[in-house]
């Protein structure tokens, strides 16, 4: 398989221009100059900046060719200011620790690429040819090892008159450096930070070498100047390293990473919520499998205990939070505690659950109801079920998603990251004879799920063993003739790690091509950046999440863009979505993630002073599109801060409800006419941008009548086609209507293991969840009753005589006895909703594929099956009158739009344009809006086509949509099709 590439990117060109437009200024033929200077000035003010006297001499006995710089850092300062301005990032006063930059970009968006593709233009544009990948891991530069091969034939098809050599860098190998430094051509040297930090004692780049003509090879790389890629910085912040880095003598230091520890001067920011919007990366879509209902056992797992001052044991207990519902939760316990008390009072430790004794040696408790329990082990759970019910859902996943998109030759991979190598292997020692209790549940379900699905006959295999492979670290069992290899557990840090992950890298291309059967791979919890593929669809996790960093560590293995057999990325939203079964509930793990990003500094939830200055803005002078900028996004933040819409801190409150009839964002005169814009921009900082619950699910129905009419034909012929809706539940009588919600609610099954499937979205107003489908597995014990009026009391503040006549109007008290928590949530949340005298459930929506092609493609694309959130979609209500039941949207004025052309009675056809229906303009491909079949007088048709907009005024959007428009106007026109811009103010139709 070649992987395809595609050079015209927006959001890569920007990257890439953040950094070659630092120089601007910098001559091409600099390298001319600096021997000019050298050779010819008397004036030592004109000396080449930050050389030790010695240097030049030195690159002239070694016969280097380096990179030269002639600016200034007061110039590359100013630049900096102006590329941070433009990008929408804080502006720098003066240059942070010198020329290093920062250019944040979000896993799975082509990091590598653009710093590739980054180093060719600044060869192209400044002459800059010497380039240091420095990597903190053999996984990484084995990674951008691949990389640079897979990329080879493209840069030299946009780059033909750069030639370009690579080395990798080793100490067995150290002369290489001399190729290096005295070659004309453009060169990559990829080496680790490990090789370069230490001492002459202890690195061979620091030693004297024979064969260099007694220099060191680390005198032949400062000689070249070379401008240093740091490839995840983060894990090369230590002194040491740093100290390092200096030793290359750079000419400056370009820091590419997701999560950057320590900002120096950043270029360029692509964070998760950027990624998501602009559809870079897949949507991640959560399926939890957790016990539900378990409240009601006591459930206590010992972490692990410590000495000093006290002893102290961290234990996992099921704590009672404030809505009512009950999550695991790490609480520290004294001897003696109450687990009563430390739940927050769940009523399953009633009874005297209390710590007798705390024991370091051998680590332990010792409870009063249970007798010892050790680090590790844990009582009242059903781990073992739910891991394999998570391998269940895992297995149903991939099915479900590779019948969905096996005709279009994408191959679907699952991963399961698991704790240790025993739970694959058990008493096997490799693939083959795998016996641990993972591989024989996976082999187990794996023929059950595959009976089911005849379709699944098509790509999986019928012996398990086949489908499945381990990715462990290895090493040898047995010796002389017997020995074997075998897998192994590790730190993530060790030799044998990486020749684990090198396996990875290198069976990349293969794990993605059809004639390879394995489909399901089983990996070591010890995760690192460097290795992942693009068609991981699915990721389980058979294990806790406990690092701060894990969750997103974990969904970064699966983050980019699937490709086919032809090697092409799929950018569509429908097919690109990852899948994480999780052991914890959708709303933890959300909520779990979004701190995580917090802990980056990836501000989720928050809206940022320069969350708004890539809007566009045409200059006055010169008519281009420009961005506001830094200082007016600031005053837009003011504004809404001034108005409550969000605090200091830029969390968005209450106020904020844009759907709301007759909100307005009030906007200062001069930023008017980007109200929708702000709108969009503010709703899409949420976590829900992100992460969305697989219960969210919503499936479309094509309704395939539409297109088989004579008049469709028609209609398609001359033209060569959907919103969101919100209901409101009005409550008078507070019982009455409670007694009547809590009938209606679900029904709620006894104690179980749930598996649900969310779609999780990310936005920086916090997270929210949708559910979209569950599967149960009943727990049959007996167990104590909670004491339900108290409880609803303290939740509602409703009086005893209140709750129970509402609990005996509801005649579910049943419930109450088969799954007391799970009834007293679902009680409370109904009493709440409806003492708020209001019920308000917002969808909403998110465009659908399409192009101008001929009747049979439309139709044979409606048929393709992806998968859609309900939150972007509008429930049509005249289904007759359009092609889907529900309709893919992107703004809030096509949704007015929508339900304005659903109820008029003379609308006899709307449809939303499919993405392929396109117009060739002189300033590009150009795809309408709307197509609308009109009645007038009854009996005539009039074809329309339609253009939404905020605005009928032109001045209030950009002049490249103005000139697409005219152009389209045109082009309709001249086919007699009737074509308008609809705008709130005036619809035209």
């Amino acid at each position: 398989m070649r992987f395809q590439f595609d050079p015209r990117q927006p959001y890569q060109t920007s990257a890439i221009e953040a950094v070659t437009d630092l120089f601007d200024g910098q001559p091409a033929d600099a390298d001319q100059l600096v021997t000019k200077l050298e050779y010819y000035s008397p004036n030592p003010a004109l000396d080449i900046p930050r050389l030790a006297p010695d240097a030049l001499d030195l690159s002239v006995e070694i016969g280097a060719y380096g990179n030269n710089l002639v600016l200034d850092e007061e110039t590359i300062a100013a630049n900096l200011r102006r590329v941070q301005d433009r990008n929408g990032l804080e502006v720098n006063d003066t240059l942070v620790d010198g020329l290093q930059f920062d250019i944040e970009m979000e896993t799975g968006t082509g990091k590598t690429y653009v710093y590739l593709r980054t180093a060719f233009e600044l060869a192209s544009k400044y002459r800059f040819n010497k380039f240091i990948i420095l990597v903190p891991s053999v996984a990484i530069r084995e990674g951008v090892k691949t990389s640079i091969q897979l990329m080879r034939d493209h840069f030299r098809h946009l780059y033909p008159q750069l030639n370009m050599d690579v080395t990798v860098y080793s100490g067995d190998r150290a002369e290489e450096v001399r190729d290096f430094a005295t070659a004309t051509s453009l060169q990559f040297m990829v080496m680790t930070i490990d090789s370069i930090k230490g001492d002459k004692n202890t690195r061979i780049i620091h030693q004297t070498r024979d064969k260099l003509s007694g220099l060191r090879p680390l005198d032949y790389l400062q000689a070249t100047r070379p401008i240093v890629i740091m490839d995840e910085p983060q894990n090369m912040e230590s002194q040491l390293s740093q100290s390092a880095v200096t030793d290359l003598n750079p000419l400056c230091t370009l820091r590419y990473s997701a999560t950057h520890r320590t900002t120096r001067n950043v270029v360029y920011r692509l964070d998760p919520l950027d990624a998501h919007r602009l559809e870079l990366v897949k949507k991640i879509v959560v399926s939890d499998a957790l016990e539900m209902g378990g409240a009601a056992k006591p459930y206590v797992k010992l972490l692990e205990v410590k000495r000093g001052p006290s002893f102290k044991a961290s234990l996992e207990l099921v704590v009672r939070k404030k809505d009512g519902g009950f999550a695991k939760k790490k609480v520290s316990a004294t001897q003696g505690a109450d687990l009563e008390r430390l739940s927050g009072g769940n009523p399953a430790y009633e009874g005297n659950w209390r710590i007798n004794e705390i024991s370091v040696q051998p680590e332990q408790i010792e409870l009063t109801n249970h007798g010892y329990l050790r680090v590790g082990e844990a009582i009242g759970d059903n781990q073992d079920a739910v891991f394999r019910e998570m391998i269940r859902e895992t297995i149903r996943e991939h099915i479900r998603k590779e019948v969905q998109v096996h005709e279009r030759g994408i191959k679907v991979l699952s991963l399961f990251f698991i704790d240790k190598v025993a739970s694959y292997l058990g008493e096997g020692i490799n693939n083959l004879d795998a016996r641990g209790p993972f591989a024989e549940a996976f082999d187990a379900i794996y023929v059950e799920e595959r009976a089911k699905n005849p379709a699944s006959h098509a790509f999986l295999p019928e012996v398990p063993v086949e489908a499945r492979s381990g990715y462990f670290a290895q090493m040898k069992a047995g010796k002389g003739k017997d020995a074997r290899m075998t897998f192994k557990d590790s730190s993530g840090k060790t030799k044998a790690d990486d020749d684990a992950y090198e396996l990875i890298m290198k069976d990349k291309a293969r794990l993605l091509s059809m004639d390879e059967p394995v489909r399901f791979i089983f990996s070591h919890s010890a995760l690192r950046e460097g290795w992942d593929n693009p068609n991981v669809f699915q990721i389980c996790t058979l294990r806790d999440m406990s690092t701060e960093t894990e969750r997103r560590q974990t969904i970064g293995r699966g983050l980019r863009l699937p490709v086919n057999q032809d090697g092409e990325r799929i950018k569509d939203a429908g097919t690109a979505q990852l899948t994480v079964v999780a052991n914890e509930s959708y709303k933890a793990f959300a909520s779990a993630l979004q701190d995580e990003y917090k802990q980056a500094g990836v501000a989720i939830g928050y809206v940022r002073r320069t969350e708004f200055a890539a809007l566009p803005v045409v200059d006055e002078v010169t008519g281009k599109e420009m961005r506001l900028g830094t200082k007016r996004s600031g005053e837009i933040w003011e504004s809404l801060l001034s108005q409550g819409y969000i605090n200091a801190a830029g969390e968005v409150m209450g106020t904020w409800v844009p759907d709301q009839l007759g909100f307005t964002v009030n906007l200062p005169d001069e930023f008017a006419g980007y109200e929708e814009n702000v709108i969009r921009i503010v709703d899409g900082c949420k976590i829900e941008t992100i992460v969305k619950h697989k219960r969210k699910r919503q499936p479309r129905t094509l309704n395939k009548q539409v297109y088989a009419t004579p008049e469709f034909e028609e209609f398609w012929e001359a033209i060569t086609a959907r919103t969101t809706y919100r209901v409101a539940l009005d409550r008078e009588d507070l019982i009455a209507r409670s007694v009547a919600s809590i009938q209606q609610a679900p029904q709620i099954d006894p104690i179980r293991i749930q598996v649900t499937r969310t779609g999780l979205e990310i936005t920086r107003g916090g997270p929210k969840g949708t559910e979209l489908g569950s599967r149960s597995t009943v727990l049959t014990d007996s167990y104590p009753l909670p004491d339900i009026i108290s409880q609803l009391q303290e939740s509602t503040s409703l009086t005893r005589k209140t709750i129970i006549e509402i609990l005996l109007g509801s005649g579910r008290i049943g419930d109450f006895l088969a799954n007391p928590n799970d009834f007293i949530k679902m009680v409370t949340e109904r009493i709440e909703t409806e003492l708020a005298h209001t019920l308000i459930d917002g969808i909403q929506y998110e465009p659908i594929g399409g192009s101008i092609y001929e009747l049979r493609e439309l139709q044979a694309d409606g048929l393709e099956e992806k998968d859609r959130f309900i939150d972007q979609l509008y429930k049509v209500t005249n289904k007759e009158k359009t092609d889907f039941d529900y309709l893919v949207l992107d703004s809030a004025v096509e949704r007015q739009f929508a339900q304005y052309l659903d109820g008029r009675e003379d609308i006899k056809l709307f449809m939303k344009l499919p993405d392929k229906f396109l117009v060739p303009t002189p300033v590009g491909d150009y795809n309408p809006d709307w197509a609308i079949i009109k009645v007038e007088d009854g009996t005539e048709h009039l074809y329309l086509v339609r253009e939404t907009k905020s605005s009928q005024d032109p001045a209030k959007r950009r002049p490249s949509e103005n000139a697409k428009i005219k152009a389209a106007m045109k082009h309709f026109a001249a086919i007699g099709v009737d074509y308008e811009v609809s705008a709130p103010d005036r619809w035209e139709v």
